[in-house]
């Protein structure tokens, strides 16, 4: 059984900006087997075919629904596959997918826990980095000191706080104009308050 499969579609520019946050929480993962489906091998069937062999836990990064984690408007990810995650974590970095898919986790199920968002995942695309430094730290505990999932959804939480504060008050740094940056402060909080956990919360990786 091999342990993370990373899926980073990059369908569109939103969704390559964090398909690159992927790439970075993947080359924390040491020790651990990693296998990634990137751009346009992030397919349907290639999905299905990665889950049927044995992965332990998923992490995506691009787009979602409240049902389904998408690709070009098709679901690459939904309920009729996220049970081959054989026991372990998903992570999701997309919008929306905690609604409903999420909800899939249970303790002694597969998978057994769910780490996502419940509404839009927002960055401002010409000055993404606070907020990609807000998910790459806040994901990195489950690698470098095995955390659990709880204790990543509040680390993610903490950096969105982070984030909100560096566009609140360095804004210009990164080329925003004041509106540009409340806007991006603002996304900062959406996505604070939007981090949700399904499942068991102590599920390591």
């Amino acid at each position: 059984m091999k342990d993370i499969l990373f899926i980073r579609p990059g369908d569109d520019s939103s969704a390559i900006q964090v398909a690159a946050w992927g790439q970075a929480v993947r080359q924390m993962a040491g020790s651990l087997q990693t296998d990634d489906l990137c751009g346009a091998q992030a397919t349907r069937s290639n999905v299905d075919k990665k889950l049927s062999a044995d992965f332990r836990h998923l992490f995506w990064f691009g787009h979602g629904t409240t049902t389904a984690l998408i690709a070009k408007g098709q679901a690459l990810v939904d309920a009729q596959n996220i049970s081959n995650v054989r026991g372990g974590v998903v992570v999701a970095i997309a919008c929306y997918a905690a609604v409903t898919l999420g909800r899939s986790a249970k303790s002694g199920s597969n998978p057994v826990a769910f780490l996502g968002f419940d509404d839009e995942l927002g960055f401002p695309a010409n000055a993404p980095l606070p907020m990609m430094f807000a998910v790459t730290r806040g994901l990195s505990c489950l690698f470098q000191q095995r955390h659990d999932v709880k204790y990543a959804a509040d680390q993610l939480r903490t950096q969105f706080d982070r984030a909100r504060m560096e566009y609140k008050q360095n804004g210009a740094k990164y080329g925003l104009s004041r509106s540009d940056a409340r806007t991006a402060w603002l996304f900062a909080k959406s996505n604070r308050y939007s981090v949700r956990t399904h499942g068991d919360t102590q599920a390591v990786l």
